[in-house]
């Protein structure tokens, strides 16, 4: 079985083909970029917390990203996104549901760094 290709039309090398790897989740209607730009990125995993005072809270949220031509980092990474704001609009009784979400985000870490590592070791 062949690998699957994608052509990304760039600003500098013009229709560029390249291996797309099965975990990136496509390029459907992304504008030309610089080949130096070209990069494949996961389905985003998010980790929230359900308080009573705020709702649902998004906590973090990470994918992977593979730049396949940009020379600082030439393997699948971990791109990670804190997003906890107001901190002072929680109750003490959101503390509770507020760690669980904290727990949740861990995995996630876990989860996406896991797979980084592990795409690390298939590339």
């Amino acid at each position: 079985m062949s690998a699957r290709t994608v052509t990304l039309q760039t600003i500098d090398h013009g229709p560029v083909t390249i291996p797309e790897p099965g975990w990136c989740r496509g390029h459907e209607g992304e504008p030309p970029v610089y080949r130096s730009d070209v990069t494949h990125n996961s389905v985003t995993v998010k980790a929230v917390a359900h308080t009573d005072s705020r709702g649902r809270v998004q906590l973090l949220k990470a994918h992977i990203s593979h730049a396949p031509y940009l020379e600082l980092h030439s393997e699948p990474q971990p791109v990670v996104s804190v997003q906890l704001d107001c901190v002072e609009d929680f109750t003490a009784e959101d503390i509770p549901q507020l760690l669980e979400g904290l727990r949740s985000a861990e995995k996630v870490l876990t989860f996406v760094a896991a797979e980084a590592i592990r795409l690390r070791g298939e590339s």
